[in-house]
């Protein structure tokens, strides 16, 4: 028999009996929520989901999900209850019902309604096929997930082993911002970022990672075990924030999956799982879901965060502030206008539109994928430059480079819908990433966009310093050797280790300013040598004591 024949013999029944027998069959409480649901002919829907971007919906294939719960069954649990706060269309449940004989409820929540539909008749489907089968009681609710009280689900917890399950949406709420969505929690500052680091980007965080943080509120005191699918980058945050959150996990372990295998999707994606209690754990066990070969361990080591204890363990003593501040380049938010090609003798802006302009306002721009060699000496973009610092005006271009100002102005409808809010009540055609430092003769740069941690030394091009983009970091120097041995440090082994060991090499941005500023280059050189660095033991000296004059910054913002 099947789930809709199933459903027609019953439809005589008034809704109350209807719903009763239900129970008894498959152990929904609830199948048909009102007298509509009863009337409709199947609740079954394979419909495509068309808002799927909304809801950041990659529902998690049967194999996959028999696979997670069959791990986890081989590590011990043995869950009495099941929840799963972002259900869809049930996969996880089924699979949890085929694979643990102990459980005894199961809770399963979703705000899209055809899902909860169609997992009722799987469940019933289910249940009718096998007859003798579990006989878990189930309670599943159209609720948003954002809302729904969990503390009503731990009061019937009652003690009893529970296992969290299930792949949360992966999607950011400044994504679920930008569509209009009505999925999302309710607007706080969730992480209680402030200042420019809110502004540029730092208060923007995944939905999976606000489920998860009230996953864990509510049941770290419990006997309970989690499992979700989340985006490394998500796993991270959790690993990050659970000593300043003081939250009750006492292991933590990742279980890399192949996300273009599994959802199609181009994102690096694991397993987490946690087990609550004391002591608090430091760390991240990373493994491979498919071998279950261990790969590293990452977390915090004393007051520091690192994404390889192994390598950091070796190279730890470089670990400390930078006498430098570090920097980001020129920010300017229109590529079109702002940066200039040179097609023979003439300057040629984005839109292929050849220019005339005042040589003043125009600076060598170096960016991140034309950082390739130790030094470069050349470049093959330039910079219009409208100020020399951000608290400067930009008046000054009307009477030193009027035609400049021109240029501007012909465009400004572009350079006035900069979406930035760094732009909002600052001089028109204004910069960001922009002070005494980008001006600075000799800079020692960086990527941020790439893997490979190499550095290089940028020179004057005809005379002019070069400015770097907002994707590169960089630190100025008026005395070349004091570049070049800033430079053979930087590119040393044990420095470049040490990067290594505090990168992810899924991050969006690889290498970053935090990250920057972590290397003591006092320490790294004193540990080096000058012979390991190929120079003289005077000018060794005169480096250390250069470094020593410096005194530690207090770290800055992304753009400052």
């Amino acid at each position: 028999m099947t789930a809709n024949s199933y459903i027609e013999s019953i439809r005589h029944m008034p809704l109350v009996m209807a719903n009763a027998e239900m129970k008894n069959v498959c152990g929904i409480y609830h199948f048909f929520v009102d007298k509509e649901d009863f009337s409709i002919s199947s609740l079954s829907s394979n419909k495509k989901r068309e808002d799927k971007g909304e809801y950041g919906d990659w529902q998690t294939n049967m194999k996959l999900s028999l696979s997670i719960c069959k791990l986890l069954k081989e590590q011990g649990l043995r869950p009495k209850v099941i929840i799963e706060p972002t259900c869809g269309r049930g996969n996880f449940i089924l699979a949890a019902i085929q694979t643990f004989e102990s459980i005894e409820e199961i809770y399963g929540i979703e705000i899209y309604k055809p899902y909860i539909d169609d997992l009722k008749m799987r469940l019933l489907q289910y249940s009718i096929d096998n007859k003798n089968g579990e006989k878990a009681y189930k309670y599943l609710y159209n609720e948003d997930v954002f809302s729904f009280d969990f503390q009503s689900i731990k009061h019937r917890l009652d003690g009893r082993e529970t296992l969290i399950i299930g792949n949360p949406p992966w999607v950011t709420n400044s994504k679920l911002g930008i569509i209009k969505s009505k999925n999302t929690p309710q607007k706080s500052n969730y992480k209680h970022i402030k200042g420019l680091d809110a502004i540029t980007g730092k208060g923007n965080f995944d939905i999976a990672e606000y489920i998860c943080s009230k996953m864990i509120n509510v049941f770290s005191d419990e006997k309970v075990h989690f499992a979700m699918l989340l985006k490394n980058s998500v796993i991270r945050n959790i690993v990050y924030e659970q000593i300043k959150n003081n939250s009750h996990i006492n292991a933590i372990y990742q279980y890399e999956i192949d996300a273009k295998k599994e959802f199609n999707a181009s994102v690096s994606a694991s397993l987490l799982r946690l087990e609550f209690g004391i002591p608090i754990s430091k760390s991240c066990h990373v493994s491979d879901f498919y071998t279950l070969c261990p790969k590293q361990d990452y977390g915090w080591i004393n007051d520091n965060f690192v994404a390889d204890v192994a390598t950091y363990n070796k190279n730890q003593y470089i670990d400390g502030i930078s006498p430098f501040q570090w920097r980001s380049g020129i920010k300017h938010d229109c590529y079109k206008i702002m940066e200039l090609t040179l097609d023979g003798n003439k300057l040629v802006n984005g839109l292929g539109k050849t220019i005339d302009i005042e040589d003043e306002a125009i600076y060598p721009l170096v960016k991140s994928s034309d950082i390739k060699e130790a030094c470069i000496t050349s470049t093959r973009k330039y910079v219009i430059v409208t100020q020399h610092s951000t608290s400067e005006g930009t008046e000054w271009m009307m009477k030193k480079c009027p035609k400049t100002y021109d240029y501007l102005l012909e465009y400004a409808e572009m350079l006035d819908k900069r979406g930035s809010s760094i732009y909002l009540k600052r001089p028109r055609f204004s910069l960001f990433g922009i002070g005494d430092y980008s001006f600075k003769k000799y800079k020692v740069v960086i990527s941020g966009l790439y893997k490979h941690s190499r550095f290089s030394l940028v020179e004057p091009i005809n005379g002019k310093p070069v400015m770097v983009d907002d994707t590169c970091y960089l630190l100025g120097f008026d005395i070349k050797d004091y570049a070049v041995i800033t430079l053979k440090i930087l590119n040393s082994q044990p420095v470049r280790s040490f990067i290594q060991s505090l990168s992810f090499k899924d991050a969006k941005r690889i290498i970053n300013k935090e990250l920057l500023m972590r290397i003591d280059l006092y320490n790294a050189a004193i540990h080096i040598g000058y012979e390991m660095l190929g120079i003289n033991r005077i000018d060794f000296d005169e480096y250390i004591n250069f470094l020593k004059k410096n005194k530690t910054p207090k770290q800055g913002y992304l753009f400052e």
